[in-house]
Order: structure tokens, then C-alpha cells, then sequence
């Protein structure tokens, strides 16, 4: 495929993953302290970003296949940076939702904190619309290694974010990181306007023909093809065990594993633990991924991903050792690599070029959802059962995620949809 089109499409990733990241380690503080929001209130700013995007990402993915991918991608993105700037200039907007706010029992500032959580989400899907685009430039056998390098920036990006936001909040100030976010989104922006073209012609836009078919609900549209149903469950559970790596290992790292040591040490480890798994997992999406696709097929690595994060889960559970720990994280990361670049590869096949951007939507959904309900019942389970058990539940959806994957490893799927005048 075109590499300028690509380096362009990791870039928009890139930016807003990084955007994205770079205000966790803040937001939640930011609106403890700033505007007076409880913990309870402070963690769900993250499953309000997450529930939108499950309602957005569809929306967007059907949009890109009527109007094309360009504009939905630049005006998603737009939604990303006027997000960040409602984050940076809250306590300005505070008064005029004040009002709003109390409603709910919350401050005005915080009302336009969970309305910019909002609006993010449901613009978030832009990733969905990215994959899409490649999805229309790419041919089968250089779709996977394509979506690998999607992810691959995914990745960096998440794992770089964290400290981006953490370095900018204590050296500049609090507001900094959402600034620095709507910079560095606002310049893709611009990217995507002057140099992207667009990736889908008129004569293969779905119109008001294919309206009907648009408009046919998930479910039905699982009971016709139970295949790609069957892909979005494995997404799903995938995702939540995903989930608790990024929302309880630092805690547990902090109880468990470095029980003795210092914020500042646990911080230090955790940060660098953390690199590694970026690092593996921009290796293996980054390089690994196409010469195993040709190896082994995209349905095999969907079936040997969730062997290795369901060995990775194990071994937390079992040990305490920050050695192992690193270790086993790094094997998550590469099951994680090789397994979710080749469910969006085998997804795009249940789809023509009119409909693979709501296929690829509903596929972030099952993601999103994923992101949005997990952290519940890891919390749940973290404070009433105990730390290990999160990871004993994690192998135990491991195994039939696991089960479900081997079975559609078995199964023939339709051949991808390819433009070889598009492809290299």
C-alpha cells in the first residue's frame, strides 16, 4: 500500500492515543482536586470516555462508508481536540455549567469534565474509521502487517503517553497535558486535510440503497454471519482481561509486588515494566506480524494469542516476583500482538468495501465495552476477594476465550475483499 498514506494514518493514532494517555495519570486528580470530585466519581471519568465510545465507533464506522473515510476521520478528530480543550479550560466554563452541573450533584467544573469525557468518546472512533481506510488500500496478504503497525503505534503511544502527561503536569502545570493533547491532535488534524486523500471512491460508498442493510440491528446481523459474532466475543473477553493489566496492575504492583519500596521506586518500576511491554508489542505488530500471518494464518494467531495471555494471567496469580512479573507481561504483550491485528484482518472479511467501516466499528465497540465494564468487577474483586484473585479470574475467562478461538480457527471464513490497484 502507499506508505505515505500509512505513516500519515499511524500518525493520527499516534496523536490521539497519546493525547489520550498522556491525561490518565492526571485527570483523575485533576478532578479530585480541582473540582472536588469523589473517587468513585474521579474513576468513572474513564468509563464515561469508554461507554460513549461504544455508542460512537458504529455511528462513525457507518458514516465513513456512506460520506468516505476522510471526512469522518477529520471531523472525529476535531471532536478529540475541542475535548481537550474543555479538559484545559474547565474552571472557565465552570460557571455557565454550574446549573447543568448541580442537577447531577456535581460541580460545574466537573460537569464539563465528564461532558469532554463524553464527547471524546463518541468521537473516539476515529481508530475504527483509520483501520477502515487501510482496510480499503490494502490487499489480503499485507492487511494484517498493515493493521499491525496501527497497533503497534496504539501501543507506543499508551505506553509513552503516561509519562508524557506525568512529566508535563509536574514541570509546567495541571492543565498542561490536555494543551500539550490538543497540539499534538490539532497538528493531525492538519496532516489528515493537506496530505491524506481520500481511500474510498464514490462508486463503492454505500447510498440509500444499502440502507436496509446498514440498519440491520447487531443482532440479526450476528445471526446471519455467527462467525463475526463469534470474533467480537473473543474481541470482548480478550479486551477485559486486558483491561485488568491496565487498571489493576499498578495497584497490585504496589500491594504485592513492591510492598516495601517507596511511591517514587513503584512508580519507577512500574513505569519501566510498562516500556517493556511496549516494547514487545511494537516488535511483534510492528515487525513479527506479517511474516506469522504468512506462517500461520490469522486465525491460528487469534487461537495462540489467548494461550500465551492465559499462561501470562497464570503467572501473575502465582507469583510476586517483579522478574516474573516483567516476563510474563512481556508474553501478554505478544499474545495480545499477534491476536488482536488479526481479528480486525479477519473482520474486514465479513464485510465489502461499503460496509467494512461498520464492521470494524462494531469491533471497536466490543472493545470499548470491554473497557468500560471490566474495570468494575476488577475493582470488585480486588478489594473484596483479594489482588491475586483479579488474575485467577482472568485465566478463568482465558480458557473458554481460549476454546472459542480454537473452534474458529477450524472454521472457513470468507476471503478477503481486496483493490490490487490500490495494494503494492
Amino acid at each position: 500500500m502507499d506508505r505515505r498514506r500509512l505513516i500519515i494514518l499511524i500518525a493520527v493514532v499516534f496523536s490521539n492515543i497519546l493525547g489520550a494517555s498522556a491525561i490518565l495519570p492526571t485527570l483523575p486528580i485533576y478532578a479530585q482536586d480541582q473540582y472536588g470530585a469523589s473517587s468513585f466519581q474521579a474513576i468513572i471519568l474513564n468509563g464515561a470516555f469508554f461507554g460513549a465510545q461504544f455508542i460512537g465507533a458504529p455511528i462513525l464506522g457507518r458514516l465513513s462508508d456512506r460520506l468516505g473515510r476522510r471526512p469522518v476521520l477529520i471531523v472525529s478528530q476535531l471532536g478529540t481536540v475541542m475535548a481537550f480543550i474543555m479538559f484545559a479550560v474547565a474552571g472557565q466554563l465552570a460557571d455557565l455549567f454550574g446549573g447543568f452541573g448541580m442537577v447531577f450533584g456535581v460541580s460545574g467544573g466537573l460537569a464539563v469534565l465528564f461532558s469532554a469525557r463524553i464527547l471524546d468518546g463518541l468521537t473516539g472512533g476515529n481508530i475504527s474509521v483509520a483501520r477502515a481506510y487501510i482496510a480499503d488500500v490494502s490487499d489480503d496478504e499485507n492487511r494484517a502487517r498493515a493493521l499491525g503497525l496501527v497497533q503497534a503505534a496504539f501501543g507506543v503511544a499508551f505506553v509513552l503517553g503516561p509519562a508524557f502527561g506525568g512529566f508535563l503536569s509536574n514541570e509546567i502545570n495541571v492543565q498542561a497535558p490536555f494543551i500539550a493533547a490538543a497540539i499534538i491532535t490539532g497538528l493531525t488534524v492538519l496532516s489528515t486535510i493537506l496530505f491524506l486523500p481520500e481511500s474510498l471512491p464514490p462508486e463503492d460508498r454505500s447510498n440509500r440503497d444499502q440502507a436496509q442493510e446498514r440498519q440491520i440491528p447487531l443482532i440479526e446481523l450476528v445471526r446471519a454471519k455467527p462467525l463475526f459474532g463469534l470474533i467480537l466475543l473473543i474481541g470482548f473477553f480478550e479486551t477485559s482481561g486486558f483491561a485488568s493489566v491496565q487498571n489493576t496492575f499498578a495497584v497490585f504492583a504496589d500491594d504485592v509486588i513492591f510492598p516495601d519500596l517507596s511511591t517514587g521506586l513503584v512508580n519507577r518500576n512500574i513505569g519501566l515494566i510498562f516500556s517493556v511491554v511496549g516494547i514487545v508489542l511494537t516488535v511483534t505488530q510492528g515487525v513479527l506480524i506479517a511474516p506469522l500471518v504468512k506462517r500461520f494464518g490469522e486465525k491460528w494467531l487469534v487461537f495462540g494469542g489467548q494461550l500465551f495471555i492465559g499462561l501470562s494471567f497464570l503467572a501473575l496469580a502465582l507469583s510476586a516476583n517483579p522478574w516474573i512479573a516483567t516476563l510474563f507481561l512481556g508474553i501478554f504483550a505478544f499474545g495480545r500482538g499477534i491476536a488482536q491485528p488479526s481479528e480486525q484482518a479477519l473482520v474486514t472479511r465479513f464485510g465489502d468495501k461499503r460496509t467494512q467501516g461498520r464492521m470494524l466499528g462494531l469491533y471497536q465497540s466490543a472493545f470499548s465495552l470491554a473497557l468500560a465494564v471490566a474495570p468494575i468487577w476488577n475493582g470488585i474483586i480486588y478489594q473484596q476477594i483479594s489482588p491475586q484473585a483479579v488474575w485467577w479470574a482472568a485465566v478463568v475467562l482465558a480458557i473458554p476465550t481460549a476454546m472459542l478461538a480454537f473452534y474458529l480457527a477450524q472454521q472457513s471464513l470468507p476471503q478477503a475483499q481486496t483493490n490490487p490497484s490500490l495494494a503494492d
